[in-house]
């Protein structure tokens, strides 16, 4: 922009006029590109081609600018190039320079960091923010080159003070979104929502940055008479602090003040700009502007004097409201150098149950024992098959489920845990509850706050076992975690028999991007795998090179290790051959689905979009792989666990495969709840999902016996956690002894009705359950299940239901 001014065409215009207009269409320009490149260039031709078209229009700038220097005659005057400071270097004019450069860049961060708690950490969010941001100094700076005035000095700290005072004023009045009421109802993706919420807070003082470069231009250039010289050293300081604004902000205000407190210092910023750019003779309160800038002064001290200084904390309410509609309470709050974490706890029976770590809007990870199942599983699936692991790599760390079921393998000698934010590193010691401890502390652990990428590209070290909790897929940045060259760095990272376990959330996934994320896997690892439970939470599993069949030996110290087969069995591993039951499909099923599919790169980034999934879609997708028969039928035809899987874990695989299918079922879309109990109790010895099916877990069960332990009598909102603990443990007297206690209390469940009729039969008590039925006939309603249940209890058990 320095040499544009120099052009004999803009040298004889007005000096002001020229840069600010020159600015401002630079600016918008810059709108142009970020628009096009997010909502087209990147999505039709990937990053190269995104690349290749700004290499293609700067060329096409620099050939107009070729062809037109042909035609415009130089000028007479012109000496050349020469750098020149005049008599006196305006050292205050640069320095208000670099002071704004650095409040406006730092204000984009704080802002940026502000609205993440009400819209999707996601490329188009921050594409549209940005734009706003850009479009308010394009417009800014067009507007400038309308300003004529001799006298640009006694504008500039009217204008920093108003910069100031639109600092705290957009955001006491920024306008809070309409509450949805459902799990999302802060967490907005739509554009032109984003747009009106950034163009409230951003766009005001963007403006005014927009008019406050070309007016600080013109003023240095009324000192050193050079333009070119005037712009590059104007341009220099603000560019300089500019660079320093974000690394001020994003390390030092925000982890030390928070987001609201930063502003506020923000704006404070400003007004000392105000008063160093003030000239002596500006406080008189002579002429109009002396007394404007007197009037504003007051305005901003008196809007500090009256700021509502605990507006943040109804931020941060909004924010994790969505959460809190199971009764989570807010343990932790804490504003760090990338994210704002609020920490949730939901209490039951007077103590811990499970955490929720909400990052920004969302909620990042937690210890609710539906996410435990596949999270451990990170661990324990790979230690299984090569349980001779001396160390692992646990990459992102989340909440600590995969890091401590690690530790609770004794064999293992090292874990290194990488995380990009130290603040989850210091919340570790937050977590408590049931057979649950911080992992951290082991001597076996090393923590480093790194990028895991970088930290596998720098690293010397090679693992047994790599694994990791990344974020959602559809957060930002997080799409660099699946792509094939990612694999790649993973992949080179192993030992020689090495694996790799990876998560797949399909339901956060289109199916198409499902079948992106698999090809780039199978590309890096040629025997690539598939596990689940009984839910969308996959398990992706790679090695280095061919997988050998464990070591009879070490596989039986692997289950007889207490620790650990008490860990699996809590999260619905209760035996060796279960681990048959969650196999999902092989190399050559991935082969198959993915035939004419591209792999999500990270040169097409945009393989892996914005699109909110198709729950549907993807309950349909896991459906055909949890079907009973096909998935034992491929488990037993697939050529990889005939070359690994151990004899031992083949066995009675029907029963295993069936349950998966049944919970899944239950799970997704809901199932006669009563006719799963009872296969379960009749025809296997597992707990797990004698729980589920009565809304329990063993992580809930174990708090209840605590609760009940320490009550004089059974307590009320426990005895569906006993009846359920009493019925895994096939102790059906002691279920009957607690239900009869309900049906004393009146029962406040109708199932616990119908659940003490079914075991009176079971535990053959059938003129009981009759006497109980004819009691309660007039209050039954007839439904399908009523009828269903009478004529199984019929079938098997001889009852006869009340006339």
């Amino acid at each position: 922009m320095p040499v544009l001014l120099e052009d004999p065409t803009l040298y004889r215009r007005q000096f002001g006029g020229v840069i600010a207009a020159c600015y401002g269409f630079n600016t918008l320009g810059a709108v142009a590109g970020a628009l096009l490149g997010e909502g087209y260039l990147v999505r039709r031709f990937g990053l190269p081609g995104t690349g290749l078209t700004a290499a293609c229009l700067s060329l096409a700038a620099a050939g107009i600018a070729w062809l037109f220097a042909g035609t415009i005659p130089a000028r007479t005057e012109a000496t050349g190039f020469q750098f020149s400071l005049g008599k006196q270097t305006p050292w205050k004019l640069l320095l208000v320079s670099l002071g704004a450069g650095t409040l406006f860049l730092g204000l984009e961060v704080i802002w940026f960091r502000f609205m993440r708690l009400y819209v999707a950490s996601s490329s188009t969010a921050f594409c549209t923010m940005l734009a706003v941001v850009l479009a308010g100094i394009g417009l800014g700076g067009l507007a400038a080159s309308a300003i004529r005035t001799a006298t640009p000095r006694k504008l500039l700290p009217l204008l920093l003070l108003l910069a100031a005072i639109g600092t705290l004023l957009s955001y006491v009045f920024f306008p809070l979104p309409v509450i949805q009421g459902d799990s999302k109802a802060f967490h907005i993706e739509s554009w032109p929502e984003i747009t009106r919420l950034s163009s409230a807070l951003m766009f005001p003082v963007a403006f005014l940055s927009g008019i406050l470069l070309p007016v600080m231009v013109t003023c240095v250039q009324k000192e050193l008479t050079n333009r070119m010289n005037s712009a590059g050293l104007t341009i220099l300081f603000n560019t300089v602090g500019a660079a320093f604004g974000p690394i001020l902000a994003g390390f030092v205000l925000l982890p030390w003040l928070g987001f609201q407190s930063s502003l506020i210092l923000s704006a404070a910023g400003y007004a000392a700009l105000a008063l160093l750019s003030c000239e002596k003779k500006s406080w008189s309160l002579r002429r109009p502007t002396e007394v404007a800038l007197s009037l504003l002064g007051v305005l901003f001290v008196l809007i500090l004097a009256i700021f509502p200084y605990h507006r943040d904390e109804m931020h941060f309410e909004n924010a994790r409201r969505p959460f809190e509609a199971d009764q989570s309470v807010l343990q932790k709050k804490v504003e760090g150098s990338a994210d704002t974490l609020q920490l949730l706890r939901r209490d039951l029976f007077g103590e811990p149950y499970y955490y929720r770590l909400v990052t920004n809007a969302y909620s990042m990870s937690g210890t609710h024992p539906r996410s435990q199942r596949y999270m451990r599983l990170f661990a324990y699936l790979p230690l299984a098959l090569r349980p001779q692991s001396e160390n692992a790599l646990l990459l992102c760390y989340g909440v600590g489920i995969t890091a401590d079921a690690f530790t609770r393998d004794p064999r293992l000698k090292h874990l290194d845990v990488v995380d990009i934010s130290k603040e989850v590193f210091d919340l570790a010691g937050s977590y408590s509850g049931i057979e649950y401890s911080n992992p951290l502390p082991d001597p076996r652990v090393t923590t480093f706050v790194q990028d895991g990428r970088f930290f596998l590209q720098a690293g010397p070290d090679r693992y047994d076992i790599i694994t990791g909790e990344p974020p959602p897929l559809k957060v930002a940045g997080t799409v660099n975690l699946y792509t094939q060259q990612f694999f790649e760095l993973m992949h080179d990272r192993l030992k020689d028999g090495g694996i790799v376990t990876f998560w797949l959330p399909i339901s956060q996934l289109t199916i198409d991007e499902t079948k992106a994320i698999l090809r780039a896997f199978h590309n890096v690892f040629a025997n690539a795998s598939v596990w689940a439970t009984c839910d969308l939470e996959w398990i992706m599993m790679g090695s280095n090179g061919r997988l050998q069949r464990p070591d009879q030996e070490l596989t039986r110290s692997f289950w007889s290790e207490a620790k650990m087969r008490s860990d699996l069995g809590r999260i619905g591993i209760e035996s060796p051959e279960q681990m048959s039951g969650l196999f999902v499909m092989d190399s050559e099923e991935i082969i198959r689905i993915t035939e004419g599919v591209e792999p999500l790169s990270d040169f097409y980034p945009k393989r892996l979009t914005d699109t909110n999934p198709d729950l549907k879609a993807a309950y349909q997708f896991g459906r055909n792989y949890f079907d009973t028969s096909a998935a034992l039928r491929r488990f037993l035809s697939s050529p990889f666990i005939k070359q690994i899987w151990p004899e031992e874990w083949r066995k009675s695989l029907d029963l295993f495969f069936l349950v998966r299918e049944m919970r899944f079922i239950s799970e997704m879309s809901g199932s006669n709840w009563l006719a799963d109990l009872d296969l379960y109790l009749r025809h296997s010895r597992l707990r797990a999902p004698v729980l589920a099916v009565q809304n329990s877990d063993e992580f809930r069960l174990a708090l209840a016996e605590k609760f009940a332990a320490r009550s004089r009598a059974v307590p009320a909102e426990a005895s569906p956690d006993l009846i359920a603990g009493a019925l895994a443990r096939r102790d059906f007297p002691a279920a009957i002894q607690l239900l009869e206690t309900e049906k004393g209390r009146g029962f406040s469940n109708i199932n616990d009705f119908f659940l003490l009729i079914y075991l009176y039969c079971l535990n053959g008590s059938v003129e009981k359950a009759e006497s109980l039925a004819a009691a309660q006939a007039s209050s039954i309603q007839k439904d399908w299940f009523v009828d269903w249940l009478w004529g199984e209890l019929q079938a098997q058990f001889g009852f006869h239901p009340p006339g």
